[in-house]
């Protein structure tokens, strides 16, 4: 016996030119736009809080806890004119 998901209609506004692209990929691809639109929307996260990309999160804890961050962005200003 299957899964049934329940399922909701949505409008959405998308220029022409995306429509087409989309089109173009789905059936190059062997799946529908309401699949591709779904696996989408279903791999964003749940929490609202926005996971840092991976080349941010590296750089999490690089700066000691103690540090002044206006001392610290003076020093930027004053090394690389930022």
């Amino acid at each position: 016996m299957g899964f049934a998901m329940s399922t909701n209609k949505l409008t959405l506004s998308i220029d022409a030119d995306t429509v087409k692209k989309a089109k173009r990929y789905v059936a190059a691809h062997g799946t529908s736009l309401s699949r591709l639109l779904t696996q989408y929307l279903a791999s964003l996260p749940d929490d609202a809080r926005q996971a840092l990309p991976p080349r941010v999160s590296r750089l999490a804890g690089v700066l000691p806890p103690q540090t002044d961050i206006e001392e610290y962005k003076a020093h930027l200003h004053s090394k690389h004119g930022l």
